[in-house]
């Protein structure tokens, strides 16, 4: 039986600090930086939201407003880097932590590193998706309002 199961696109938390630097992964042996890999339950869709992040050490749960989301939906199918993305933008200071806890397996094969957005803005540096520097940039000079914006890469 064929499974009529639609693919949800993967979640990504881009999280910034009062400094302007970006919390960004990266698994180890590879070149591209990233948004940390999180499942995001709305609590309430305009203010709140629940979010759960594993790293290879530790499950953090989290409460944040997430007030923006850059949904990104490729034109080309390159890489498999390339499917729909959805990035939820978190400010460092107004996330609660919930809950934290050790994973009982664990294997630190991701780098997890706070750039300056400056840098992630930068042409020679390599992130996926390419526009989330401005993406950010904008989101915090207030120029991309609150809610679903559409990335094209």
């Amino acid at each position: 039986m064929r499974s009529l199961r639609k693919k949800l696109p993967s979640t990504a938390l881009a999280v910034i600090d009062h400094h302007e630097r970006v919390l960004l992964c990266r698994p180890q042996g590879e070149t591209t930086w990233q948004p940390v890999k999180a499942g995001v339950l709305r609590v309430r869709p305009s203010a709140l939201s629940v979010i759960h992040v594993l790293d290879p050490l530790f499950s953090h749960w989290f409460l944040a407003a997430t007030p923006v989301i850059g949904r990104l939906n490729p034109v080309t199918d390159q890489d498999c880097r390339s499917g729909s993305m959805r990035i939820f933008v978190v400010r460092h200071r107004r996330m609660r932590t919930i809950s934290l806890r050790a994973r009982t397996r664990t294997s630190p094969d991701v780098d997890f590193v706070w750039h300056p957005l400056s840098d992630v803005e930068d042409e020679q540096f390599d992130v996926h998706p390419r526009e989330l520097g401005p993406f950010l940039r904008g989101y915090l000079e207030g120029w991309i309002p609150d809610g679903v914006i559409t990335l094209v890469e």
